[in-house]
């Protein structure tokens, strides 16, 4: 099957700004032998990750499943305390109406079971999701998005692999939080999907003071990553506050780093940045991308 070539789409305005800096002619992925497979061979071999379960929960009792209120990926809900005596009929899910001795948890109090700790306030506390591709509102195979509700990080690399299936399975986000001085703190890596550790197909990872302002992936027609493209700013602190400031630049990362796109997403706006990401392919195609926007104050 043929599939057409998907552009990027740029207003004119911003076409001047986009610079092919961090682009290199020398590969950033190979093709196993082995597998068949493309593998990423500029994945950094002191890494320092973060892993953390698909679902976060903050009760007492680890048996008890409770989404965080600052989790994106899961949706709270309510469970009464199924191994706690004073509730003799609850059965897990909490029914203020039909279940005996139930009462929606109150997850401000310090003392109850669903108790959510207060997050520390940082210098993005707020985002939106951007979702493009030819299937924009299809569910994500793999997210991620770090930090808390009031303090997210920005996205510093993306690496990803996708199964023969035409699935991802496997995402690799770098972070780094940012500070109102405008410098970054270490970098860390957050693995998730179905194979967390799986070997990354394609990655890319931008310089000390910059940060991630979009990103474009490619299949050409396989169950491959082929090309992963990320765009840049510098981060800095300017009159206005920290900013994303000076021209876009763009990394070409991949087994076929200047390959045709199926997905992109790019911001140029000086206060947005990527606090997260997330992706999703169908036949032979990247049809989904979610792009997690951190709003600088």
């Amino acid at each position: 099957m043929t599939f057409k070539k998907m552009l990027l789409v740029v207003s004119s305005a911003l076409i001047p700004l986009l610079v092919a800096c961090g682009a290199t002619d020398e590969a950033t992925s190979i093709i196993d032998p082995a597998t068949g497979e493309p593998v990423a061979i500029n994945y950094p071999k002191d890494a320092q990750f973060v892993d953390v379960p698909e679902q976060l929960g903050s009760v007492k009792d680890a048996a008890i499943e409770v989404c965080r209120l600052d989790d994106p990926f899961c949706e709270p809900i309510e469970r009464c305390p199924i191994d706690d005596p004073r509730y003799p009929y609850c059965n897990g899910t909490c029914d203020p109406v039909y279940d005996f001795g139930c009462q929606p948890c109150d997850s401000t109090n310090p003392e109850s079971w669903c108790y959510v700790p207060p997050c520390e306030p940082g210098l993005i506390g707020s985002y939106t999701t951007a979702r493009v591709g030819r299937e924009p509102n299809a569910s994500l195979e793999v997210s991620s998005l770090a930090g808390t509700s009031c303090n997210r990080q920005v996205v510093t690399g993306i690496g990803a692999r996708i199964v023969s299936d035409s699935n991802y399975e496997t995402l690799h986000v770098e972070y780094r939080q940012p500070y109102a001085d405008g410098t970054m703190g270490g970098r860390t890596i957050v693995r998730r999907g179905s194979n967390p550790y799986g070997t990354l197909e394609a990655w890319a990872s931008v310089p000390d003071g910059y940060a991630i302002v979009g990103v474009a992936a490619g299949q050409q027609g396989t169950h491959d990553l082929r090309t992963l493209i990320v765009y840049y700013r510098r981060i800095e602190l300017t009159a206005s506050g920290v900013r994303m400031t000076g021209p876009i630049y763009q990394i070409n990362a991949g087994v076929n780093p200047y390959g045709s796109i199926n997905a992109s997403y790019l911001t140029s706006a000086d206060n947005n940045v990527l606090v997260g990401v997330g992706f999703s392919s169908a036949v032979e195609q990247t049809k989904t991308i979610a792009a997690y926007v951190g709003t600088l104050p």
